[in-house]
């Protein structure tokens, strides 16, 4: 059994998400920055196929929803935690003393 976790953490940003729209795992994380969360978020977003009919030629071997979903759970918590508390220390400015 295939890890999808792990494939797509790996896999290249050009790496076809659904190979019948042409849609990458460029385009699920551009949509992931810009606030989507769920599946249907990322399908208002990027082109994605009705049916599934990309796992025959996928490199996963699994349809577009299946794979969305693996780079949701990969990429999601770590969108939150990289942007919760208004973002990185080293642009607040400094308490003075």
């Amino acid at each position: 059994m295939i890890d999808l976790e792990r494939l797509w953490r790996d896999a290249d940003a050009k790496t076809p998400i659904c190979t019948k729209t042409g849609a990458t795992k460029n385009m699920v994380l551009g949509a992931i920055m810009k606030g989507a969360r769920s599946f249907e978020d990322i399908a208002a977003a990027v082109p994605l196929c009705a049916d599934n009919e990309c796992a025959l030629r996928n490199p996963s071997g699994r349809g577009c929803r299946e794979n969305v979903e693996a780079l949701l759970s990969i990429y999601v918590p770590i969108h939150e935690m990289m942007t919760e508390g208004g973002g990185c220390a080293h642009h607040r400015p400094r308490k003075k003393e």
